[in-house]
C-alpha cells in the first residue's frame, strides 16, 4: 500500500491537504450549480416579461409554462412532482405573450397552494381547434361544488383569509376569455383539479 510507504506525519499532512482539497472541489461544484441557477433564472425572467417586445406577438405557449415554472422553482422543491406532458409538435400562437404568463403563474402558485407544497402538478399542452389547448392539474383536496361556479367571480377565492386577494382567476379568466377570445373552464373532484384553457392560433383574428 502507499499509505505504508509514507511516514506517519506525512501522511496525515496529505490526508489533510487530500480532505481540504475534495471540500474546495465541491464547493466549485456547488457554485457552478448556483451560478447556472442564477443564470436560468435570469433567462426565464427576461423571456417571461417580453421586455421591449410588441404587445401581440408570436408566442410559444410551452416555454412560457417552463420558464413560470423555473421562476417558482422553490415552492416546487418543497415536495411538488411536475409531469411535463407539454406538446412537443404544439404552434406557437399570435397573443398577448406576458399576460398569458401572468395566467400560467397564477394558475400554477394556485395549485402549489392548493396541494400545501406536496403533490402532483401536471402541465399539458396540445393543438385542438385550430388553436392550443393547456391543461393545468393538481392532486390537491378539490374545489367543493358548491363555490366552482364562481371560482373566476371577481374577490372569490378559495384560500384562507388573508392568504389571497380573490383576483388571480378573474384574472386569468380576463386575460384568457375577454382579451384572447378563448375558453377557461374548470373541473374538480378531491384529487384532482384541472383548469384547462384554449386560445385561438391568432389573438388579431378573433377581434
Amino acid at each position: 500500500m502507499v499509505a505504508g510507504d509514507i511516514p506517519q506525519q506525512d501522511l496525515e499532512v496529505a490526508i489533510t491537504a487530500l480532505a481540504r482539497s475534495l471540500s474546495v472541489y465541491r464547493l466549485l461544484q456547488e457554485i457552478g450549480h448556483g451560478t447556472e441557477r442564477i443564470s436560468s433564472i435570469v433567462g426565464a425572467l427576461k423571456e417571461y416579461s417580453y421586455l421591449d417586445q410588441a404587445p401581440i406577438q408570436e408566442v410559444d405557449i410551452n416555454k412560457g409554462i417552463r420558464n413560470t415554472l423555473i421562476i417558482l422553482n422553490s415552492k416546487l422543491k418543497e415536495g411538488v412532482e411536475v409531469v411535463d406532458r407539454l406538446s412537443d409538435d404544439l404552434p406557437a400562437i399570435l397573443a398577448y405573450g406576458s399576460e398569458l404568463n401572468q395566467v400560467w403563474t397564477n394558475l400554477i402558485d394556485n395549485a402549489i397552494a392548493a396541494m400545501d407544497g406536496n403533490g402532483l402538478l401536471t402541465v399539458e399542452s396540445r393543438p385542438a381547434n385550430g388553436g392550443v389547448e393547456i391543461v393545468i392539474q393538481d392532486s390537491g383536496p378539490g374545489i367543493p361544488e358548491a363555490i366552482q361556479h364562481r371560482v373566476f367571480d371577481a374577490f372569490s377565492t378559495t384560500k384562507a383569509p388573508g392568504d389571497g386577494t380573490g383576483l388571480g382567476l378573474h384574472t386569468c379568466y380576463s386575460i384568457v376569455v375577454n382579451k384572447h377570445k378563448g375558453s377557461l373552464t374548470l373541473s374538480s373532484e378531491p384529487g384532482k383539479t384541472a383548469f384547462q384553457i384554449w386560445l385561438p392560433s391568432s389573438v388579431e383574428a378573433r377581434d
